[in-house]
């Protein structure tokens, strides 16, 4: 009896301990300086600069919504910093390309952060997301093709098109910056994945949102791994090389690990093709 309730008496102590708010305040505190500086490591690797990325995206977000920048906000992450690092660089994107309009948030922001550059973004229009039922959570009343309306308006450098982004096997154009927010899982994810890989200017990047190292790809909870294993066979293939960065550095968004998503940064590998196809008998 005694055996029984000692652990018992153990959990309570750790909960009651735990339950103080300033000691459990330190102790996420702790984990996401780590995640931070881990953060700032890979920024670092791929030659940007978070820190000054962060000041200029709270200058663009204050003028816009209001507010500085916080992950737990909306569908905002790690991609805005990473964007907004983009921005600082000699020569920043000319040409930019985003999968999956959604809102408009990331669109809005993006033009304020690259006012002199052309932005392609698509989405499918009202019909297929209704009759999908993507979305779900922000179709009611209208309420996504209101703020998608509302984001987009007044945008001089956004181009907005309703399409399923399969159509882009027919386009030609090239881009510096894409941004992969469509599905994420097969059959899709690799498809657009493949598509931007061609569509990427020499010195272009693509980022991916959503990646999970581990999921179940029957989509369950929209977890899928369909993008890191398209990017491992692509790297396997020698057609690109990426890095991983955390999509948010809060405690919750990596704890525990089946809830820890990452941002892809592509970089296309140009070289001359050894491909050759000819007719048999010609």
């Amino acid at each position: 009896m005694l055996g029984k309730m000692i652990p018992r008496v153990h959990k309570n102590i750790l909960f009651a301990y735990l339950s103080n708010r300033n000691v459990v305040n330190k102790i996420f505190s702790k984990f996401e300086e780590r995640f931070i500086s881990y953060q700032n490591k890979k920024f670092s690797k791929i030659e940007l600069n978070r820190d000054q990325a962060l000041v200029k995206l709270n200058e663009i977000l204050f003028k816009l919504y209001g507010q500085n920048y916080s992950e737990k906000k909306g569908m905002w992450s790690e991609h805005l910093i990473l964007f907004s690092a983009l921005s600082n660089i000699e020569n920043p994107p000319n040409s930019i390309l985003e999968i999956g309009t959604f809102t408009g948030d990331t669109t809005r922001i993006l033009s304020a952060l690259f006012p002199h550059s052309r932005i392609l973004t698509m989405d499918l229009g009202p019909g297929e997301i209704l009759n999908s039922q993507l979305y779900q959570y922000e179709t009611r009343n209208k309420k996504l093709f209101n703020k998608r309306e509302d984001n987009l308006k007044n945008l001089h450098n956004v181009n907005f098109v309703e399409d399923n982004s399969l159509n882009l096997i027919d386009l030609n154009d090239k881009f510096d910056l894409i941004w992969i927010d469509g599905d994420h899982s097969y059959p899709i994810a690799p498809i657009d994945i493949a598509n931007c890989i061609r569509l990427l200017s020499e010195k272009g990047l693509a980022v991916c949102d959503d990646v999970y190292l581990r999921a179940n790809n029957k989509f369950d909870n929209g977890r899928s791994t369909a993008s890191i294993d398209s990017l491992r066979s692509f790297t396997s293939a020698g057609i690109i090389e990426f890095e991983l960065l955390l999509k948010r550095v809060g405690f919750f968004s990596n704890y525990p690990a089946s809830n820890k998503k990452y941002l892809g940064i592509v970089k296309r590998k140009f070289r001359k093709s050894n491909l050759k196809f000819r007719m048999k008998g010609v």
